[in-house]
């Protein structure tokens, strides 16, 4: 059980970060330091890394309270 703990734990602070880089990355874009070619397969590859990390945050949050 404690190791089922810590493998959730783990998973909601790299979604974390993995989410805290990509507002960074929203914010230098903004800003105009950061160069994105808008290609649809790239923007699509965006969004499902998104969702993944948003999964995975959702997943280990519901194994953390309702296990």
């Amino acid at each position: 059980m404690f190791s089922n703990f810590i493998f959730y734990l783990s998973l909601i602070i790299l979604g974390m970060f993995i989410m805290r880089f990509g507002i960074i990355q929203i914010r230098q874009y903004k800003k105009g330091k950061t160069k994105i070619k808008k290609k649809l397969l790239e923007q699509i590859a965006f969004g499902i890394f998104f969702i993944i990390i948003l999964g995975l945050i959702i997943y280990s949050i519901n194994s953390l309270l309702f296990d």
